[in-house]
């Protein structure tokens, strides 16, 4: 059973507590872009008149999308929308510029470099079996702002032979394994930590050094078990989650 509840649009499920149909319904609007980022939302009064509630209800509603960082807060000015995180599907094999795409924001590249690495980490020279490893570097932004940066290493039959100007101009490395090597990527693991960032991923990412960062590590195959990439992505907690869905 559900019932719509302030819009015509919104289905709340029926015996949740008051706060929590209204948080769901305003998350929806804000998702659904009824309210984009940087825009001021309605009133404590008119959300209550809307969704037929107390302003105390309404109070832990917002405070609910604050936690969740859709919404921003200022005192005597009212409460705006925020910038959205880019989310992204557990169990999907896709590259970042494809997520960013997807969702509407414009990817970029930005301090792209490609360099022989005398002492990549242990998981890498472990996964790709090489002669040689290979590190790729640069920072990712969306909509021309920072929101990650990345490493990959790579053995040395790609490294050798890529260069950042390919990348530069394809702005996806997956899409350069496909296009300049014939490489189908095909399988994926990734192991997802809370670091502190350090300070050279501070001054990239224009956060606090400490900051809270997702930080994903990638083991990559092709489409014939041969492995391909390990890498290492780290965004601030705000700008990226990570979506699970979970069945009985």
């Amino acid at each position: 059973m559900s019932r719509v509840v302030g819009t015509n649009h919104v289905a709340v499920p029926e015996g949740a507590p008051a706060y929590h149909r209204v948080a769901s319904a305003l998350r929806t609007d804000i998702q659904e872009g009824r309210w984009k980022v940087g825009e001021r939302m309605p009133t404590e009064i008119e959300l209550a008149a809307l969704f037929d509630v107390s302003r105390n209800t309404v109070r832990q509603a917002l405070h609910v999308l604050h936690s969740m960082n859709l919404v921003r807060r200022q005192q005597g000015s009212g409460t705006f929308v925020a910038p959205q995180g880019l989310s992204h599907a557990i169990g999907e094999l896709k590259s970042l510029t494809e997520v960013m795409r997807e969702r509407g924001l414009h990817p970029g590249t930005k301090a792209i470099a490609v360099m022989k690495d005398p002492d990549p980490p242990v998981d890498a020279l472990e996964h790709l079996q090489s002669s040689s490893t290979w590190r790729i570097t640069r920072l990712r932004t969306a909509d021309e702002r920072p929101f990650c940066n990345m490493e990959s290493w790579v053995g040395d039959d790609i490294g050798r032979r890529l260069t950042a100007e390919r990348l530069t101009a394809e702005g996806s490395l997956y899409r350069v394994f496909q296009k300049d090597f014939g490489v189908l990527l095909s399988e994926a693991t990734e192991i997802i930590r809370a670091e502190a960032a350090t300070a050279a991923e501070a001054a990239a990412l224009a956060v606090r050094r400490g900051s809270p960062l997702i930080v994903i590590y990638r083991w990559v195959s092709d489409n014939r078990g041969r492995p391909v990439e390990y890498a290492r992505a780290a965004a601030p907690g705000d700008r990226y989650q990570y979506l699970a869905k979970l069945r009985s």
